[in-house]
């Protein structure tokens, strides 16, 4: 009896896989051959299969090393298999088969084994419902609210640090940069810089998913001060491509050193947007270290004489958290360093801190630079809860209209250990401008020089 229980198991086992070799190749093989080639050894009974050769002839089955024809049963013995019962794999609620394509789980693939398991890919998300599940309850606890963002949905978390982010932490020389202190006057419990200057505060832009927020927030911030300082009369964009594309000892969309953004903006400057706009990936410099606004073919500003580069004096880091509310208030945005975890990217309103939805992916946080624009405070229950007002640069749809509030006096992810602002070298002197016929003409030095701008071709030089 036991020996044709094992028989019966052995056919049944033979069959699932001869089933199994027939469905990925179907044929037909044998069937297709006009000679019999059923019976005795005819090396030449082959067919083609897949990237060799099957048989026909009745040498063909030697044991567990055979190599039959998938059709070979059917056509030679008369023995027709039994249609197969396809193992089917279900996950979440989503059936497929071995013979499906992967399913897509978020930032992970998922498989159909033949026996009806399923094998997925282990990456920690960017975002997903185990981490947004925990924020919504912790969400009282938190004092700010998460929201399940589209953009960030099929992405790692890796993805999102390297190009999300793009500020590496600050070398040791950096961080012993020449402090400054301010002595200003008292402070107000509430300042916004794009309140206080209307119109002279660039609002958020999405750097995209280019690493590049150590340029980014570096020519923005300029930007803000040159607005400032000017007193509305030199409202350029700084180009932050220019930047990517030109300093050197940076990674562009993959990070970069902020020191070695304001060392390149203070030595060599950079030109406006409208000239070198962002695409959100690296490409060729195409602005030379002696160039001016001229001979890198930009359209001059039509307020100031500015024929030179836009550039900044050197930067300057400032040194608690009074120093850098009086250096928004006298003189605009400044830069800050953050360390960003996992839970930041859900960010939607309030006032943020790092909340203890943690995973094992948050030991690898990531460094990213903002700007800060004000400060403010609110009363939740009993406590005052003070808080940073800061511009992030992921877009108007993300946080409060791409803004975002974190705790202010405690260091919040490390965003007030390191702080940078700088000085814009502005036109001294606007002269008036009028026009001749279609021409430009800008009042420069001694005289007049008729300028037609809008002849020069944007990037590079002519000819």
């Amino acid at each position: 009896m036991l020996p044709s229980v094992v028989f019966v198991l052995l056919v049944a086992f033979t069959g699932i896989h001869a089933n199994r070799f027939r469905n990925e190749f179907p044929g037909p093989y044998c069937a297709a051959r006009n000679d019999q080639c059923c019976r005795d050894r005819q090396d030449g009974c082959a067919q083609p299969i897949s990237t060799t050769l099957c048989y026909c002839d009745e040498f063909c089955e030697r044991g567990e090393h055979g190599d039959c024809c998938p059709d070979y049963e059917e056509v030679c013995m008369g023995i027709t298999s039994p249609p197969q019962q396809l193992l089917s794999c279900v996950h979440k609620k989503r059936y497929f088969t071995p013979y499906d394509p992967p399913v897509v789980d978020n930032c992970n693939t998922c498989k159909c084994n033949y026996d009806g398991s399923v094998t997925c890919t282990d990456n920690v998300c960017l975002v997903d419902d185990e981490i947004l599940t925990q924020l919504y309850h912790l969400e009282r606890s938190v004092g700010w609210k998460a929201t399940n963002y589209s953009e960030w949905w099929g992405r790692t978390y890796d993805e999102g640090k390297v190009l999300r982010l793009g500020t590496f932490q600050p070398k040791y020389r950096v961080k012993a940069m020449k402090r400054l202190s301010n002595k200003g006057g008292a402070l107000p419990s509430h300042f916004d810089a794009s309140e206080h200057w209307p119109g002279l505060i660039a609002e958020a832009r999405d750097q995209g998913w280019c690493g590049s927020s150590w340029a980014f927030s570096t020519a923005t911030m300029s930007s803000d001060r040159f607005a400032v300082m000017s007193k509305g009369r030199e409202m350029a964009q700084l180009a932050a491509q220019q930047m990517l594309a030109c300093v050197t000892r940076q990674q562009a969309c993959k990070g970069g050193h902020l020191d070695t953004a304001w060392q390149y903006l203070r030595k060599v400057g950079v030109v406006n947007e409208e000239c070198y706009p962002y695409i959100a990936a690296q490409n060729a410099c195409k602005v030379h270290r002696d160039d001016t606004l001229i001979t890198a073919n930009c359209e001059l500003p039509q307020t100031v004489n500015r024929t030179q580069m836009y550039k900044m004096g050197p930067a300057y880091s400032l040194n608690n958290e009074t120093d850098i509310m009086s250096e928004i208030k006298e003189r605009g945005t400044v830069q800050a360093l953050m360390r960003v975890h996992r839970d930041f990217f859900s960010y939607k309103s309030g006032v943020y801190r790092h909340s203890a939805a943690a995973t094992a992916a948050d030991e690898r946080a990531a460094f990213h630079s903002v700007r800060l624009i004000g400060w403010g405070e609110e009363r939740v229950g009993y406590d005052v809860v003070k808080y940073w007002i800061a511009i992030n640069s992921w877009g108007p749809w993300w946080g409060e209209n791409g803004r975002f509030r974190i705790l202010r006096g405690s260091n919040e992810c490390d965003i007030e250990s390191y702080v940078l602002a700088s000085n814009p070298y502005v036109h001294e002197h606007v002269q008036a401008v009028r026009k001749v016929g279609e021409l430009q003409e800008l009042i420069v030095g001694t005289g007049y020089v008729p300028h037609p701008s809008h002849r020069y071709p944007p990037y590079g030089r002519s000819g």
